[in-house]
């Protein structure tokens, strides 16, 4: 299994964890992630853009937690730090590739 196929099997987990809650928070949640899987599925979405499809749920989860003042199960907390980890593991290895190959981001 590749790295962006390893994150959408992340989302999924945090997907139905968020799916088996019946409040419209949770259910704002779960069409959150499916509308980014639908994205990072794109064959489109490589290496740097991954990052930030991650980041950008992980942002949106924890503003509705703290708007409606909601709490992350400890296995909800444990699968997005994973997904984010993963996220962010794929951009330094893209970035260092990068680096090896001489191409200048900026």
């Amino acid at each position: 299994m590749d790295e962006k196929q390893a994150i959408i099997v992340k989302m999924l987990e945090l997907q139905h964890l968020f799916g088996e809650q019946t409040d419209g928070t949770a259910q704002m949640i779960v069409l959150k992630i499916k509308q980014a899987i639908d994205k990072l599925a794109s064959k489109r979405t490589q290496g740097m853009n991954i990052g930030p499809q991650v980041r950008s749920i992980g942002y949106f989860i924890r503003d509705e937690m703290r708007e409606h003042h909601y709490q992350l199960t400890a296995e909800q907390q444990t699968v997005l730090l994973d997904m984010e980890g993963q996220a962010l593991d794929i951009e330094r290895n893209f970035q260092h590739g990068l680096a090896l190959s001489g191409i200048n981001l900026f």
